[in-house]
């Protein structure tokens, strides 16, 4: 929701509003998309929280033959995934935000992040809902939405493809100093 396509049919442009030269556009497009994808990472990461939050207050009050969900083994795990996938999606989408405040385009590091915490939202509300059942699937529980908006997280401001050949890009122009962070 909330997106449109525009198409501009015959429309002149004065030469003194023009900004950087003809073609070049999409660079200071570039310049807002960086930071507007570290917003949405995190919301998402947000949402991805209280997904766990969801989950984790279900079961533990939920019991199924005797034993609360809490105290599965299987539901622990599933947990804890997603907490080590939150505090991964957390840094990746610092370590991008410093990139930025150091005067960088952070290009492979939002790129890093947009994936990571898009498909962790997914995962987390995936998970929460199983942990739930048909509740979770149900509007008795914020869930559902959140299942749907996280599929969209995968496709809006470049699909996981898209950023995942930008850091092949990077990967094949920096050969190992793409795994370096310069601190200086």
């Amino acid at each position: 929701g909330g997106h449109c396509e525009l198409a501009f049919d015959g429309l002149r442009i004065p030469a003194a509003n023009v900004l950087l030269e003809e073609g070049r556009g999409m660079k200071v497009t570039q310049t807002r998309l960086g930071p507007a994808r570290l917003t949405h990472c995190m919301r998402w990461l947000g949402l991805a929280k209280r997904s766990v939050e969801i989950a984790t207050a279900y079961a533990d009050t939920r019991e199924g033959f005797g034993i609360r969900l809490a105290d599965r083994e299987s539901v622990q795990v599933m947990l804890g995934d997603l907490a080590a996938g939150i505090e991964t999606g957390r840094l990746l989408t610092m370590k991008a935000a410093w990139e930025i405040d150091r005067g960088g385009y952070a290009q492979k590091e939002i790129s890093m992040a947009k994936i990571h915490v898009a498909n962790l939202l997914h995962k987390a509300a995936d998970t929460a809902i199983q942990i739930n059942g048909a509740r979770g699937y149900s509007r008795d529980t914020p869930l559902e939405w959140i299942y749907r908006y996280a599929r969209q997280a995968r496709l809006v401001d470049g699909a996981d493809e898209v950023h995942k050949m930008i850091l092949n890009r990077h990967l094949a122009d920096e050969g190992r100093d793409f795994w370096t962070w310069d601190t200086a």
